[in-house]
């Protein structure tokens, strides 16, 4: 099933915070649009995550083309999909339900 945006939208509409896939860390999502997800992180204050690209991961992880396992997603993503912040959309997707949850 392709990557409904409209249930992105309204998850993330008011801004959310959720976990990287390891660490610590926060990822704060600052809006989403119809150009993708808008978000910051410690001293990146402003990359968008494609809706492009979140849409071709999810068709690719849904035909098992991309491993949905938080070891090998970042490196499957950047050679994959795309080089765009491939840990941050790994923790987006995750949040979204395409990954299992991990322990930090």
């Amino acid at each position: 099933m392709p990557l409904d945006w409209d249930l992105v939208t309204a998850k993330y509409r008011d801004g959310a915070t959720i976990s990287t896939l390891v660490g610590n860390r926060q990822l704060h999502i600052t809006s989403v649009g119809d150009d993708g997800i808008h978000c910051k992180w410690d001293v990146v204050q402003d990359c968008l995550l494609s809706r492009r690209n979140l849409e071709r991961a999810v068709e690719l992880l849904e035909d098992g083309t991309v491993r949905a396992d938080p070891v090998t997603i970042t490196s499957d993503y950047r050679t994959l999909v795309a080089d765009e912040r491939p840990t941050t959309a790994a923790a987006v997707l995750k949040d979204l339900g395409y990954l299992p949850a991990t322990n930090a």
